[in-house]
Order: structure tokens, then C-alpha cells, then sequence
């Protein structure tokens, strides 16, 4: 995934409505912890996959990834590595984690409340 696109989805989380930002930080914090492992992470990432994946046939079609939301969908496009036009979850699980290790700025595996608000700060020019 080009640096470009990794610095879109990170604007887009860090620029969500604090109620929205807050719920998906939620939804992910499997254990309530209050951060993110790096296995929570993936584990969101295929319940996604499984969300996306409307017929259920392990693969995401062209179809299915463009009706995915616009901040996903071209890393999506990025997913298909064998260029069958279709991304299967083997391939979206491969793919790297760029976003989440941006924001695990001490590289323990995790992204903790405050790893997540301090990049939250200095994108709004704090």
C-alpha cells in the first residue's frame, strides 16, 4: 500500500468524531484493555473481510470491494496479489499491517489509548 494511502486512513481515524473514533477503538479492544494488540487488530481486519464478503465464498469480488467503503476499497485493490481479480481473505490477512504499525510508535505490538492520542494531538497541530 503506497505511503499516501497509509496516511489517508490514519488522517481518517484520527480525524473521526470522537463518539465514532471511540466506538471503533471499542469494537477492536476484544479484552477491554483499553489498546489494541496487533492480534485484535487482525482479528478486526477478517471480521471485515467477513462483513464485505456478501456471498460468503471466501473471496472479495470486484464487485464486493468497490461496494466496500471508499477509505478501504483501494487497499483492497492492493490485496489481489495474484491478479485473478479477486482478493481472497488469505491475501487481505497477508497484506501489511501499515496503519497499525504507525500508530504502535514504541513497536511493542500494541496501540495503546495513549500512542493513539498523541498521534490524534499532532495531527490537530498539538
Amino acid at each position: 500500500m503506497p505511503k499516501r494511502a497509509i496516511l489517508v486512513a490514519a488522517a481518517v481515524l484520527l480525524t473521526a468524531t470522537p463518539a465514532w473514533a471511540q466506538d471503533r477503538w471499542r469494537r477492536m479492544d476484544a479484552n477491554g484493555d483499553g489498546a489494541i494488540s496487533r492480534a485484535e487488530a487482525e482479528a478486526a481486519r477478517a471480521a471485515y473481510f467477513t462483513r464485505l464478503d456478501d456471498d460468503g465464498n471466501g473471496l472479495l469480488s470486484r464487485a464486493e470491494r468497490i461496494a466496500a467503503p471508499a477509505r478501504i476499497e483501494r487497499g483492497l485493490f492492493w490485496a489481489d496479489a495474484n491478479r485473478d481479480g479477486q482478493a481472497s481473505r488469505a491475501e487481505v490477512m497477508a497484506q501489511p499491517y501499515r496503519a497499525f504499525a504507525w500508530l504502535d510508535r514504541d513497536r511493542d505490538g500494541v496501540v495503546s489509548a495513549a500512542e493513539l492520542e498523541s498521534v490524534r494531538a499532532r495531527a490537530n497541530g498539538g
